[in-house]
């Protein structure tokens, strides 16, 4: 059977798999962290979080 390694590192220490691909903690939380900022810029631009509310 074949040793989960994370995507990104290498690391053995697989926490996460994202989009069919793993992930280890450190690198997983870059990934969600970027995605979790596009998503906040595309609400304030639709309107949803008002411009003076820092996230």
């Amino acid at each position: 059977m074949n040793e989960v390694r994370c995507s990104v590192c290498g690391s053995r220490d697989v926490l996460a798999k994202i989009e069919g691909k793993y992930y280890c903690f450190k690198c997983g939380a870059k990934i969600l962290n970027k995605h979790l900022r596009k998503q906040v810029k595309r609400m304030r631009e639709e309107g949803l979080i008002a411009e003076d509310i820092e996230i």
